[in-house]
């Protein structure tokens, strides 16, 4: 019941029905900003909590275990649907897969906080480690038989000077660098203005949520099941790496959700670039229209009872 009374959930249910009520639309320069907003803030979070623990082993644990599901998820969805999709189509949906989405992943600390559990802010590093194996694994699947090399490490660089990517790695590499602890201003981003500027991402997100619907039509079935299996085998994936490294309750259920999150924003933006001829309909269309509103209204509290159930 605390799950479906979430205002995070139900703010974003109220989106998606404003959305297919009428036509019209918010700006996507709302959403950019509003997104941008949230990044800074689990960047500085992030980076104020390693400056406080160090990298201690649990750190290392969280980003070591992060840095094997972002390659390992999207070589497996590869696998999968390199059988199914051209080249292009499986590669740009394989790294979508791989990549993380930072909007389920605060929404799940919202929904931590207020039910009050644990969890520890140096998960937001776990977030910034696991977008650039899973972009990088998009176009080394891609370009893997390419003898291109400078067309490479062109795309590559791209990855690393994409806005979003920029935002959170600089954010976190500040905030631990200058100690921003000591400042109690920090709060007014990381804290007091965080759950408003949230709760309005997920109200626009649900309006794009619902035009996206209309993308998923005529699709294979194929991908609407991949669009829904992929999270649950991935979440299942960081269980048993939570359980394997002793973490707590919180922090696991943290890590199933990045696992289990599909990328709209990093990830989106250099396979456009990078990987052209991918059809956006469906790369953003399943993470965007499926898999986004699964987790945000089943899956996080599936992963969560999982986690308390497997680590108490």
């Amino acid at each position: 019941m605390n799950a479906i009374l979430n205002p995070a959930l139900l703010i974003f249910l109220g989106g998606i029905l404003f959305g297919l009520i009428t036509k019209k639309l918010f700006p996507d320069v709302l959403s950019k900003y509003l997104g941008y907003y949230l990044l800074l803030s689990l960047g500085l979070k992030g980076g104020i909590s390693l400056e406080t623990t160090g990298f201690i082993n649990d750190v290392v644990n969280v980003l070591s275990i992060g840095i094997f599901l972002a390659v390992l998820i999207p070589l497996l969805a590869y696998i999968y649907l390199r059988n199914i999709l051209n080249t292009e189509d499986a590669s740009a949906l394989a790294g979508t897969y791989g990549s993380v989405s930072a909007v389920t992943f605060v929404t799940a600390i919202n929904f931590l906080s207020n039910s009050s559990q644990q969890f520890d802010d140096y998960m937001s590093a776990v977030l910034v480690v696991m977008e650039f194996p899973a972009i990088f694994m998009a176009l080394f699947l891609f370009t893997r038989k390419s003898k291109e090399r400078g067309s490479k490490l062109e795309t590559a660089k791209k990855a690393f000077l994409e806005i979003p990517n920029i935002i959170l790695v600089g954010s976190l590499m500040i905030s631990y660098l200058f100690n921003f602890s000591q400042f109690s201003q920090i709060n007014l981003i990381t804290e007091s203005l965080f759950d408003y500027i949230l709760l309005s991402f997920l109200f626009v997100m649900g309006t794009r949520v619902a035009k996206r619907l209309g993308e998923l039509k005529g699709r294979s079935q194929n991908l609407i099941l991949f669009a829904l299996i992929t999270p649950i085998i991935s979440s299942a994936l960081a269980l048993i790496a939570s359980v394997y490294f002793s973490l707590d309750s919180g922090n696991a259920t943290l890590i199933m959700v990045l696992a289990a999150s599909a990328s709209y924003i990093a990830v989106p933006a250099v396979v456009k670039d990078a990987i052209p001829n991918a059809n956006p309909a469906i790369y953003l269309g399943l993470s965007l229209g499926i898999t986004f509103p699964f987790n945000i209204i089943f899956g996080i509290p599936i992963y969560n009872e999982l986690a308390k159930y497997f680590i108490g």
